[in-house]
């Protein structure tokens, strides 16, 4: 910096100008020499004095004007939010069709599980679509850059993101298990399936509204930030803590219950391979949510949010989309196999054991594997 360090002083107000003069008090550094007053220690103290001493908006122009006279260059990954909602959003979005095309125009078979996977895609449409205003009014930025204006406005779009996060999820979650409705004879896995449906809309339901009523009054989401308003919220770190752990066991759990029972399917290799590796790709699903989880404990330990939050938004848009994606794979071989006859064909030697042509599902006694066996067609069509 070529001026002299104290040049932008003036455009300081006074509780920044005193945080600025007490950390070059304690250095080294004189008034005029700007590389000694830029340099980390210096400016970092005098930052965090700032966050102490000023109120928010008076400590967010100070620390901008203060990083721009020394030259800081600025963080900026908003560009990353967006191009992973588009990919992903038109990724769900086709196999969404795909499985609709499988299910009402060959099969004329639309289920519940179907109803729910257009509903869990519905709720995720907005959760992608904001990604795009949200890199408008600075997600991914540094807050002290960003327009006093917009800060308000990218707090609202992240309440609206949550959200509708929260019934995509449930939703897509209640079609894996209405699908396991339609494969599952009657026993204990059926039950427990409907055991976990339960367990799932009441969870859903109350993440849904503890989001949306998480401060006291809910217009406090969003002006608490400027200090000037009174009002409470919940501790979200600890709430996240909880809630995702106990999403993560029931992730876990709706994609390992269909596991055992597929596994004794009287099925060639090639096809038993298959289908065991379309349900094992929902732990997918798992490793994005611990990865989400990390993201929200940087996130509730942040003096920066609009830039710390980015990642906990892009990975609820992931989690989301891949959720959908995992839900739709079943319906695939049918519409591979006439493209590619010999991919899902059965191995030499197992062809007795399998059924001459799929039926659908009966309801019989409990542990008459048999009919899961003889219902393979919800899985996969193939003659």
């Amino acid at each position: 910096m070529s001026s002299p360090a104290w040049d932008f002083l003036p455009d300081l107000p006074t509780c920044a100008s005193n945080c600025l003069s007490t950390a070059l008090e304690s250095s080294s550094c004189t008034t005029t020499d700007s590389a000694c007053i830029c340099s980390t220690p210096v400016l970092t103290s005098a930052i965090a004095c700032y966050s102490n001493k000023c109120m928010p908006k008076p400590a967010l122009s100070s620390t901008n004007i203060t990083r721009s006279a020394c030259g800081v260059p600025e963080d900026d990954v908003a560009d990353l939010t967006p191009a992973l909602a588009g990919a992903l959003g038109m990724l769900a979005l086709i196999m969404v069709g795909l499985r609709m095309v499988q299910r009402v125009w060959i099969k004329k078979s639309f289920g519940w599980d179907d109803g729910l996977i257009l509903m869990g895609f519905a709720c995720a449409i907005p959760l992608n679509v904001f990604a795009f205003p949200l890199q408008k009014y600075g997600l991914g930025t540094n807050i002290w850059t960003i327009s006093f204006d917009d800060i308000p406005i990218q707090l609202k779009l992240l309440l609206l993101a949550e959200i509708f996060y929260m019934p995509a999820e449930a939703f897509t979650q209640l079609s894996f298990l209405a699908f396991y409705q339609r494969i599952f004879p009657p026993s204990k896995y059926l039950t427990i399936a409907y055991g976990l449906a339960a367990i799932t809309i009441c969870f859903g339901v109350s993440n849904t509204l503890v989001m949306i009523f998480q401060c006291t009054p809910v217009d406090y989401f969003w002006t608490s930030w400027t200090g000037e308003t009174s009002g409470t919220c919940i501790d979200i770190n600890r709430y996240s803590w909880y809630r995702a752990g106990f999403q993560i066991a029931m992730d876990l759990s709706i994609i390992a219950l269909p596991l055992w029972p597929l596994s004794t399917l009287r099925l060639g290799r090639q096809k038993k391979v298959w289908i065991m590796i379309m349900f094992c790709t929902g732990f997918l699903i798992t490793i994005v949510s611990c990865l989400r989880l990390r993201s929200l404990v940087m996130f509730a330990q942040s003096a920066n949010p609009s830039m710390d939050n980015n990642p906990a938004i892009y990975w609820s848009i992931v989690e989301c989309d891949v959720a959908i994606v995992c839900a739709c794979m079943p319906c695939l071989p049918a519409l591979v196999q006439p493209f590619c006859p010999g991919c899902f064909a059965s191995s030499k030697g197992s062809e007795k054991s399998e059924s001459p042509a799929p039926v659908r599902l009966q309801r019989v006694k409990p542990r008459d594997w048999s009919v899961l066996q003889e219902s393979q067609d919800e899985l996969m069509t193939v003659h």
